[in-house]
């Protein structure tokens, strides 16, 4: 299941990097009539020559693990891939390089691919996408290229603005970069009918997100009116929530203000789970899920929680974006849902905030200056939005096809994308933090505080090591 998770993933965030759209421009109807629909697309210049870039025929590979051949061979999905796909091939007779997205491997062996190309280089030209298994290890054994030595790219440009650049850093130099929106994470989806059949407005948990009252205390009354006994037996036959904890308690420890793992001032990873903050929203997990959670069915499989929610057994969910895509969990549901951010903490900032974990982008560190810096303009060039289909809200058109209603994404993934919050503790190695904490806390085993105290000696072992 967690492949299968990571490959939606990583698709739907190329999907919607290829296939922003809002409304055709005028460029679209010159094109019918013979006319160039680029013509008032500025060439870009090379800074050292001073001339329109040429790169001499130069082909570049962006690698991945779900592409097959060539991404751009299969079918066009819509007008605005279309359209993508036509402005690209301007961008390869204009710039004189040619380009491919392709699978090198599955994802099981990706990882081992791009540490073997990095170390022992070659002649191609590649871009990776990496996820975090890969990141920190490439970074400290020095795999990636110094992104901040390029030229050749403005890092100003909104299309960089999703907080890679924050992932990988050593001083002033970093190694991974994201030319996307951040992609949308975890939040909280919810049945409108078992709200309706609660008594609830099934517009009431975007009604208080939108007056910043959706909070812990707010999330938790609807949750309570949600769970009761229909048949008076003593025994609750309806649910308020089914959560997979590894989802539901990150979530809540961002929202009081402290990640589990954080970064200090120096950039160094730190241990924050015995802050106040982290302490107080596990224990309020544990009690979430002590007396509202559906027991888990006997006999399931892990993920229990997801058919739970999709026949409409509980009424809330915190989970993943992705289960709303058109070929996700939750795409035929009968039931109507919504879905909003996960609720604010009492020592948060008031900001909504998701988890940020997208799949990132490097340049092997085995090319030399002058040939990373031609892949890296090339890679930019590439990610560059359609002339015509590059609006403010463009981002949102793949999203509207997914969703039951424009609220969850107008108003949640919007908070969502203002406030780009990357996630570390899935970037160091050895540090369980699902094992250690999340599943011996949430089902109420052990405090949160033993458990802090159980794994702070081995954890900052790890996280030493991350450090150096």
């Amino acid at each position: 299941m967690k492949k299968l998770n990571n490959k939606v993933i990583a698709a739907v965030a190329v999907v919607l990097m290829l296939t922003t759209a809002s409304t055709f421009a005028a460029s679209k109807k010159k094109s019918k009539k013979g006319g160039d629909p680029y013509k008032n697309v500025v060439k870009q210049k090379d800074s050292k020559t001073g001339k329109v870039w040429n790169f001499d025929g130069m082909h570049v590979d962006l690698v991945d693990w779900w592409a097959g051949d060539d991404w751009e061979a299969r079918p066009a999905a819509s007008k605005a891939e279309e359209e993508e796909r036509a402005y690209h091939n301007w961008l390869r007779d204009t710039y004189n390089f040619s380009w491919t997205q392709k699978q090198l491997c599955g994802w099981d062996s990706h990882p081992q691919t791009v540490a073997n190309f990095c170390i022992t280089g070659g002649k191609e030209n590649y871009v990776f996408t990496i996820d975090n298994r890969s990141a920190l290890t490439g970074f400290r054994a020095d795999l990636f290229y110094d992104l901040s030595k390029l030229d050749c790219i403005d890092w100003s440009n909104p299309k960089w603005a999703s907080g890679s650049e924050k992932m990988l850093v050593r001083g002033k130099s970093f190694y991974a970069m994201r030319p996307l929106v951040p992609e949308p994470r975890g939040g909280v989806f919810f049945n409108k009918r078992l709200l309706q059949e609660a008594g609830i407005d099934p517009e009431e948990p975007y009604n208080l997100q939108k007056e910043y009252k959706w909070t812990w205390e707010t999330f938790e009354q609807l949750v309570a009116k949600c769970t009761y006994d229909t048949d008076n037996d003593g025994v609750n036959d309806a649910w308020g929530m089914a959560n997979s904890s590894t989802e539901f308690v990150p979530l809540a420890c961002i929202s009081n203000g402290m990640p589990m793992i954080g970064k200090d001032a120096n950039g160094k990873f730190i241990n924050n789970v015995g802050t106040d903050q982290c302490l107080e929203a596990l224990a309020w997990c544990a009690h979430m899920a002590t007396s509202y959670e559906m027991p888990q069915p006997e006999g399931s499989e892990w993920n229990w929680m997801y058919p739970a929610f999709l026949e409409g057994k509980v009424a809330f969910l915190a989970d993943q974006e992705y289960h709303a895509q058109r070929n996700g969990t939750f795409s035929d549901m009968a039931d109507d849902w919504g879905f909003v951010c996960f609720p604010l903490g009492p020592k948060g900032d008031g900001k909504y905030r998701t988890l940020h974990n997208d799949n990132l982008y490097i340049i092997p560190n085995c090319y030399d200056d002058e040939r990373a810096r031609k892949i890296a303009k090339i890679f930019d060039l590439m990610t560059d939005p359609t002339p015509g289909w590059d609006g403010p809200d463009a981002w949102k058109e793949g999203y509207y096809l997914c969703f039951r209603d424009s609220r969850a994404v107008d108003e949640t993934l919007e908070l969502m994308k203002a406030t780009p919050c990357p996630r570390y503790d899935t970037l160091i190695p050895g540090i369980n933090y699902m094992g250690d904490v999340i599943w011996v806390t949430y089902p109420g085993y052990v405090t949160p505080q033993q458990a802090y105290e159980d794994t702070k000696n081995s954890w900052q072992g790890l996280l030493d090591d991350a450090n150096r």
